[in-house]
């Protein structure tokens, strides 16, 4: 019939437990503490900026998996926000970067 009333978008799917869902906000703050970056500290604003998107993103999907158990809709919106953010976020780091590696090369030359 009709595939509509197949689908399943997760939304009253129940908030998990434990330390399970914070473990993208570990990982990210080891990441932040860490001398590897995929883009280096050494270009300041940039650096920065992924080290802290990479944290906001991971704080949000604990909250979004961790907490928000009863409200879908506030857990939605945060969902959004996440996947907004880390999409935004990384398109804008690879411009600065890509700009950067244009700007080197220029010089260069």
């Amino acid at each position: 019939m009709n595939d509509y009333n197949n689908y399943d978008d997760n939304s009253n799917k129940p908030a998990q437990s434990g330390i399970v869902p914070w473990i993208p906000l570990i990982l990210a703050l080891i990441y932040t503490v860490s001398p590897v970056d995929l883009v280096p500290d050494v270009i300041p604003i940039v650096g920065w900026f992924e080290d802290a998107l990479l944290l906001v993103v991971g704080g949000l999907n604990g909250i979004q998996n961790g907490v928000l158990e009863a409200n879908s809709s506030l857990r939605g919106i945060v969902k959004f926000l996440k996947w907004g953010l880390l999409i935004v976020g990384g398109i804008g780091i690879i411009i600065v970067v890509l700009l950067a590696v244009l700007v080197f090369k220029i010089a260069a030359n």
